[in-house]
């Protein structure tokens, strides 16, 4: 059984995303109906390595953007086809947990734990894509600097 990532959110934070990771626009999967929701998943056939993708995702994560993060099965890397859908991010709020609990405690537990890792993680990439955003900008700075100094 094959798996892919989905990252869903409004299209207003999405597409620079997309652009930052300079992946196609066709990248973006978008909901029908009244919705402004996009997704963009890994793999598929216009967002084919996963640097691609967490690039795009590090764009939205290092922003505060609200996003949702999948983990989908589907029948095979051939056919697409979700046959279940977990969600990563956001995670589960104290009380559905306390919720959850109550029907199964160990895996409730075991469900906690692994959230606060992911929550862990996405700080840590938010971190990471902040530091490179500022080394990236200081790149720019330094090189405009550059050329002052030419022109002098």
């Amino acid at each position: 059984m094959a798996v892919k990532w989905v990252l869903e959110s409004d299209l207003i934070f999405l597409e620079p995303a997309v652009r930052f990771a300079r992946l196609s626009p066709n990248a973006i999967r978008e909901y029908a109906g009244d919705t402004k929701i996009g997704a963009l998943a890994y793999p598929a056939p216009f967002c084919q390595h996963s640097s691609d993708w967490m690039r795009a995702l590090s764009h939205i994560v290092s922003r505060s953007r609200d996003y949702s993060l999948y983990l989908v099965k589907v029948s095979s890397d051939n056919d697409r086809k979700e046959l279940s859908r977990t969600r990563i991010v956001p995670t589960l709020d104290t009380e559905t947990l306390d919720l959850l609990r109550q029907i199964n405690q160990s895996g409730t537990n075991v469900l906690e734990s692994q959230s606060k890792r992911i929550t862990a993680a996405m700080e840590r990439l938010r971190e990471r894509a902040k530091f490179a955003l500022t080394d990236d900008l200081s790149q720019l700075y330094d090189a405009d600097q550059h050329d002052l100094d030419l022109q002098k």
